[in-house]
């Protein structure tokens, strides 16, 4: 069983996640979940399924999305990702910018490939297009990488230390991506409350709280306080003192406090759904936050 009844972060095979919305769905009920958050990266094409899974067992589907965003470092947003809660996923604005995202993901994706083939690795733009169901993501060609060149690679980590991450020898930026405001303000329109993925999570090369600040000043609503940093990068060997201090940085900011595992279900991870997030109490504040700062969306 879960440590928590509320897990409002997960991934799908919409994007990066190895469960299908049913599968998880179904994980999520033998783990005794009660909420589910379903946050594919740049995507809502797992909703529908998730929810219709979901009715006969009586769990709540969140719905959401995870952003990725455009680099800017003098505000310490290098890799920085946005969440957006209770959003409205058949919203016409949405769709169209994730149209935008999807192609713009695509285009990068086969320039990264073709960069990996330069430095010689035995990989193809079929192989990797093959693994993906939902959105390309970085993770689909890290996986190919690896299993193409075994000798190598000993770690799906250390293929993106040296290749995929930000500014790495493979690193190649989209044409179209969202400015953390951006996906705040849109986040807004579409009906959901705008969320600071994992400030502990992202490149040693930003300031986490000066980030979490930032973020604040561009309108962001919450931030996800409970996670398991100690899979991460920042907080690894100190997850509960980061969590309580960014925990005492949410009261000062005044921000909603969500939390997940960031499920996606890969064989190496340690955290299973559930466990990390949020009591119901936890996630009755959370909601009734969204509710208070909810902005009417336009159609």
């Amino acid at each position: 069983m879960s440590l928590y009844p509320v897990d409002l972060h997960s991934h799908t095979t919409a994007s990066d996640g190895t469960h299908t919305p049913t599968q998880l769905v179904e994980r999520a009920v033998q783990r005794g979940l009660r909420v589910l958050g379903i946050a594919d990266h740049d995507t809502v094409d797992g909703l529908a399924e998730a929810q219709t899974a979901a009715e006969q067992f009586g769990l709540e589907i969140v719905p959401a999305i995870e952003f990725s965003t455009r680099i800017e470092r003098a505000k310490h947003f290098v890799g920085i990702h946005l969440l957006g809660y209770f959003i409205n996923p058949t919203h016409p604005t949405l769709n169209e910018i994730i149209g935008k995202i999807r192609q713009g993901r695509i285009d990068q994706k086969i320039k990264q490939i073709e960069l990996l083939q330069s430095f010689g690795f035995a990989i193809t733009v079929e192989d990797v297009f093959a693994t993906v169901t939902g959105v390309p993501g970085r993770p689909h060609i890290a996986a190919v990488l690896m299993e193409k060149n075994p000798e190598k690679f000993q770690t799906i980590q250390q293929i993106f230390d040296e290749y995929l991450g930000a500014n790495k020898k493979a690193h190649v930026g989209r044409e179209f991506v969202l400015t953390v405001g951006e996906a705040i303000e849109l986040v807004k329109q579409i009906g959901g409350v705008s969320v600071l993925a994992h400030p502990g999570a992202y490149s040693s090369e930003i300031d986490p709280i000066v980030a979490v600040r930032n973020a604040k000043a561009e309108g962001v609503q919450g931030v996800e306080v409970f996670y398991p940093y100690h899979q991460k990068h920042q907080a690894s060997n100190s997850t509960m003192p980061f969590i309580s201090q960014i925990e005492n940085l949410a009261d000062e900011l005044n921000l909603l406090k969500s939390g997940g595992t960031d499920f996606h279900g890969r064989p190496n991870e340690e955290a299973d759904l559930g466990d990390m997030g949020l009591t119901n109490q936890q996630f009755a504040v959370f909601r009734q936050g969204w509710q208070e700062k909810l902005v009417k969306p336009e159609m």
